[in-house]
This record gives structure tokens, sequence and C-alpha cells, in this order.
């Protein structure tokens, strides 16, 4: 190769293609759905245990009225949770209604 060759030597054009989009996997759906639990069921959890150590640390039993709070938004979570959860519908067992 000289130091004066044409540019048009030097230069290659790739050939470009699609690659194809990966489908979401039921390992991935069900992964969502598991940290979406871990979440939203988890957080009221860790506030009632802190609460409750509170009570503990400090002796003020008004903390627990805390800990009541967030065992019954828990509660709640616990049934939103379980009413949209869709993870049957990923596998084609559940009859249709």
């Amino acid at each position: 190769m000289s130091a004066v060759a044409p540019i048009e030597h030097l230069t290659t054009v790739p050939a470009l293609h699609l690659v194809p989009v990966q489908a979401p996997t039921q390992a991935d759906a069900h992964a969502k759905e598991m940290n979406r639990w871990m979440l939203w069921f988890g957080l009221p959890v860790l506030a009632m245990a802190i609460f409750t150590g509170a009570v503990f640390a400090t002796g003020a039993e008004w903390l627990l009225g805390g800990a009541l709070l967030f065992l019954i938004t828990d509660i709640c979570v616990l049934i939103w949770l379980c009413m949209s959860s869709d993870t049957n519908g990923l596998l084609g067992d559940a009859p249709a209604h």
C-alpha cells in the first residue's frame, strides 16, 4: 500500500442487518413479578420492623401505632398483589373467564 493510494481503496462498507429482538421469556416475567412483590410487600414489612425495633429501643409504646399502620397497609398491598398478579396467564394453563 502506498502513501498516495486513493481513499476508495481504504474504506469498506460493513454489511448492515437488524438484530432480532429477543422476546421476554417466562423466566424474565417471573423475575419481574418477584421483584414487584419484594418491593411492594417488603417495604411495609421493613417499616414495621423499624417501628417495632424503636419500641424496644426507646420503650415508647405509642410507636406500635406505626407498626400497626404498616401492618394494615401491608395486608392491603398483599391483597392488591394477589389480585393483580398475572403469572398464570403467561403459561396458558389458566382458563379464560
